[in-house]
């Protein structure tokens, strides 16, 4: 989540994503920019929206985790 509770060791990846950054943790917990996550209400939302704008196809039923690692893996494949 976007709480900035997570230290700069914490972090295993990070991509700047449709001008938000998104981090997957070595705990494998996903984090958003927290102003986009303000905006869309969850961290799920958000995901969801930077895949629509990048033309990133998900599964609804994928959780936060399993869907902020394939976009990040979409986004430094693409």
């Amino acid at each position: 989540m976007a709480t900035g509770s997570i230290s700069k060791d914490e972090k295993k990846r990070g991509k700047k994503i449709a001008n938000h950054m998104v981090w997957q943790n070595v705990d494998n917990s996903i984090e958003v920019s927290k102003e986009l996550v303000e905006k869309c209400g969850s961290v799920k939302a958000a995901l969801r929206k930077l895949s629509d704008e990048v033309g990133f196809q998900y599964d609804e039923s994928w959780t936060v985790q399993q869907l902020g690692k394939k976009l990040l893996d979409f986004v430094e494949n693409k």
